[in-house]
């Protein structure tokens, strides 16, 4: 009778190993930030329903309203984006897919997926990119 072991480490391309238990506590991570990001946007989502119900109040509590809602949907955007960073993460640990550099094709080295679980550069990369490309400012400037 036949009878295989569990893999403790999954092979990826370049021959380098991510063990099966830092492949689980990774998933494990990105599961928890999902979660996190979720119960934020559910409270955030409440409570714009609940100053909606407010009574009227001066311009300064409106100015103040105003500007929180802006700063809720800057917010909201991000994490949005973030929760779309994390299920392309959770699908590529799923298909096997997870770890390797979009650029260079290297290992991405465990320690940065565990600070950085939806990494998709590897460091050398993610600063290439950064050097070439401008900061894109979330508010621009109207000229006239």
């Amino acid at each position: 009778m036949n009878q295989y072991k569990e893999p403790t480490f999954t092979m990826n391309r370049e021959g380098g190993m991510l063990r099966k238990n830092e492949l689980l506590e990774i998933r494990d991570l990105l599961m928890n930030l999902k979660q996190d990001i979720l119960t934020s946007l559910e409270g955030r989502i409440k409570s714009n329903d609940i100053s909606d119900q407010r009574e009227i109040g001066d311009i300064f509590d409106d100015a103040d309203l105003e500007q929180s809602r802006e700063f809720n949907l800057l917010l909201t955007t991000r994490e949005r984006q973030k929760l779309e960073q994390i299920e392309t993460a959770l699908q590529k640990i799923e298909y096997s897919e997870y770890g390797f550099c979009e650029d260079c094709g290297e290992n991405i080295p465990v320690g940065r997926l565990r600070a950085m679980p939806f990494a998709t550069l590897c460091v050398k990369c993610k600063s290439e990119r950064e050097s070439i490309e401008e900061p894109i400012s979330v508010y621009t400037e109207e000229k006239g």
